[in-house]
């Protein structure tokens, strides 16, 4: 006979085995998974997830990793799958910019993107002291205004800044509004007014990084007034009245300071030096100095000046290309006199003392002196033989036996020729 206890027993036995099967068949949630339980969950609990979406076309990144499954799929068959941000995120932004969230924002959080990459893509790019601005500081209606209907003109955010500027002061001297016209991204110090070189030169030349500000040299309200001298350490009245000795026109003045010396350099433009004193500026002598000082050797008296301390004008060289000019010194003033214009002279009193060459049948059949006085330290010496025109066998030819007391020689030439004339006896 069957033990009663055993066969018991044995009944719930087999229940309790077959307990788990039939509750996992009764409670499962996915109606359509492929996926064995293991692959998604623990045996210590279904509510562990060890599930690897890195193996799927979508990583779990950022915030997305602290979802639960259900808030993206569902559970009866997870192929049914929210895959658009706007799927599960309202649009604050009411489809002003498109779907794609992922142009601004990224998934460590809707604060988290890089304001200069997405400004990158508009006609508005972000530098300098802009990165650091919030966004609703220009786009004041966000999110459900569109960015793109902001305005980019520098007063509409920086109007305030523009009515209060006091020194100077933009409203009185009429400044415009457009900031990047003086100022730059990095911040509004110092201000940059590039048009100010074709005025002055402040951002070249020898006053750039001297001046702190606008007032360093315009000290009252508008900029039509300046100062060359006020606050400046070189330009005490007693060093420029003693440096400018001589200078015509000088005053102690900064209008008359800007009119000689307009790009600010020291040695000045003094422009009506060609037509009062000498052309340096144009002629031969335009880009042959440097500074004042090359010509007037006497510091403090410009009255003074000299030629013969060029490199070029030795009295070696210079005496005897003036051999037998009348008048001739090798002295400054003397080159001066015949040189007013800086230029090689004509000596038109040749034709009157010596020998018609700018007038007559001489006239402009010669370049240089060297043509004819061909010894270069003896004026006095000259020659019309070695002219092409005058070769002996024609001379021979034309003067033996009809001209008495002819020579084939230079001086029986001008002799009989004084004026150069054929006709001349």
């Amino acid at each position: 006979m069957i033990d009663k206890r055993k066969w018991a027993l044995t009944l719930v036995m087999m229940a309790v085995w077959s307990l788990p099967v039939f509750a996992q068949a009764q409670q499962n949630p996915h109606k359509h998974l492929k996926r064995d339980c293991v692959a998604c969950h623990t045996t210590s609990s279904f509510k562990e997830i060890i599930f690897d979406h890195r193996k799927t076309d979508f990583a779990l990144e950022g915030h997305h990793q602290k979802l639960d499954c259900q808030q993206c799929h569902s559970l009866e068959d997870f192929n049914r799958v929210k895959n658009q941000c706007q799927e599960c995120h309202e649009d604050v932004h009411r489809a002003k910019l498109g779907s794609n969230c992922e142009r601004c924002h990224s998934v460590n959080g809707w604060m988290q993107f890089n304001i200069e990459s997405i400004h990158e893509q508009t006609n508005f790019p972000i530098l300098g002291r802009h990165v650091f601005a919030d966004c609703q500081s220009c786009h004041p209606g966000l999110p459900a205004e569109d960015p793109a209907l902001t305005p980019q003109r520098c007063e509409s955010c920086h109007r305030t800044q523009y009515m209060e500027a006091a020194n100077p002061n933009h409203i009185e001297n009429g400044f415009s509004t457009n900031c990047q016209e003086c100022h730059q991204m990095n911040g509004w110090q110092p201000g940059f007014y590039p048009g100010h070189d074709a005025l002055f030169p402040i951002f070249t030349g020898e006053h750039a990084s001297v001046w702190a500000s606008c007032s360093t040299c315009h000290i009252t309200q508008g900029f039509a007034v300046f100062s060359c001298f006020d606050g400046c350490h070189e330009h005490n009245q007693a060093a420029m009245d003693a440096k400018h000795r001589g200078m015509g026109g000088y005053r102690y003045e900064s209008t008359a300071c800007y009119n000689c010396h307009p790009n600010g350099s020291e040695d000045g433009l003094a422009s009506d030096h060609d037509s009062q004193f000498f052309p340096i500026f144009s002629g031969t002598h335009a880009s042959q100095w440097q500074a004042c000082s090359d010509c007037h050797v006497s510091p403090g008296d410009f009255k003074q000046f000299s030629c013969i301390e060029c490199h070029a004008h030795s009295q070696a060289q210079t005496d005897p290309v003036h051999a037998a000019i009348t008048g001739y010194v090798y002295s400054s003033q003397s080159c001066y006199t015949c040189h007013p214009r800086g230029e090689r002279g004509e000596f038109r009193e040749h034709d009157t003392l010596f020998f018609p060459i700018y007038s007559g049948k001489h006239k402009g059949a010669w370049k240089s002196c060297a043509d004819c006085h061909n010894d270069p330290g003896n004026r006095k010496v000259f020659t019309c033989i070695d002219c092409h025109a005058h070769s002996r066998d024609k001379m021979d030819a034309k003067h033996l036996g009809e001209v008495n007391g002819y020579r084939y020689e230079s001086q029986a030439c001008f002799n009989c020729h004084p004026q150069g004339r054929q006709e001349d006896n």
